[in-house]
């Protein structure tokens, strides 16, 4: 599981879920903005820091919604066939702070702001699929049927957005300038301690509001290791049971291999009374055993290759041939 790439090379730091709609009226989005920009500008300058974004969906998060989009210049779909990807939303350095590649076009710019014309950043998947053989960037799409168009102005990485072992889903990324949220996560970028930093930013925003309402905090290292739980439990259990598989396998050749000699205890009384020698029988009674251990390595590898395919929507990031 420690193999798999979630999209982005960002692991230290720390991740603090902010929910303004509970803060019971104080931040309609006049307040809400100033606050954000307010919490970048602070956390930035403490100790450790090296970078600090904002986003509307935490990767492999719980906040990300699925949209129904249309292309621009394309026929509407009908009912039922209606072009779909999962929506997040990101503010300018948000790719850069996560360590998120840009295959084409741009980040979102400082100038992408309210008034300035509407501005989205696909994945990978989207770009081919709704794009095949084309440039996306330039290319401009609306989230439902009402919605304001929206020019493409780059093509980030795929990633893991909602789980480690989903397939690679079609994303756009809204831009936060444009697209106000009440629900934002502040992330913190570090090359020192992340629970030095949590304190530190929970102090910060102690500071700039006491009564801030904070859904969740913890340090990325953590995130992580909660995604990956279900993975290393799987691995753990897997691991439990072919272990007793193995041992199970061993008593039970022991037994054959035993009750095979008990009932061949005339015959080998009359091999050693015919001149064989105790390596002799030793090595008939070895050569039986391993026939038989062959034969049940084969027949185990074929249904252990079945049942690798089988499994492999939870061993991810593992081949059907690791050991």
């Amino acid at each position: 599981a420690q193999s798999i790439d979630p999209g982005f090379t960002l692991r230290k730091g720390v991740a603090v879920q902010l929910v303004l709609d509970l803060a019971g009226g104080a931040y309609d989005e006049v307040r809400g903005r100033a606050l954000y920009e307010r919490l970048l500008e602070r956390v930035r300058t403490l100790p450790g820091v090296t970078a600090a974004t904002l986003t509307e969906t935490l990767p492999l998060g719980l906040n990300i919604r699925v949209s129904s989009i249309e292309i621009e210049g394309r026929p509407k779909p009908r009912k039922g066939e209606e072009l779909e990807v999962d929506r997040g939303g990101a503010v300018p350095g948000y790719f850069a702070t996560m360590g998120i590649p840009l295959r084409a076009g741009r980040d979102f710019a400082a100038t992408d702001r309210p008034g300035a014309p509407p501005v989205v950043i696909v994945n990978e998947t989207a770009a081919r699929r709704f794009w095949p053989g084309e440039d996306p960037v330039g290319k401009r799409l609306r989230f439902g049927e009402t919605g304001e168009w929206r020019t493409v102005v780059g093509v980030a990485k795929d990633g893991k957005y909602r789980t480690l072992g989903e397939e690679p889903r079609p994303f756009a990324y809204a831009n936060n300038l444009q697209d106000y949220s009440s629900f934002m996560a502040l992330i913190v970028a570090t090359d020192g301690s992340e629970q030095a930093l949590l304190e530190e930013v929970r102090r910060e925003l102690d500071a700039i509001d006491p009564n801030l309402p904070i859904f969740d905090r913890k340090t990325l290292t953590e995130h992580l290791s909660i995604m990956l739980f279900p993975v290393r439990v799987g691995a753990a259990l897997l691991a439990a049971f072919g272990t007793l598989g193995l041992l199970l396998a061993g008593i039970g050749l022991y037994g054959v291999v035993a009750a095979s000699v008990a009932r061949r205890t005339r015959e080998v009384g009359i091999r050693m009374s015919l001149g064989a020698t105790r390596s002799d029988v030793l090595r008939l009674v070895v050569r039986e055993g391993m026939t038989l251990t062959g034969i049940g390595l084969a027949l185990g590898l074929g249904l252990a290759l079945l049942a690798a395919q089988l499994l492999r929507g939870l061993l991810y990031g593992i081949g059907t041939r690791d050991p």
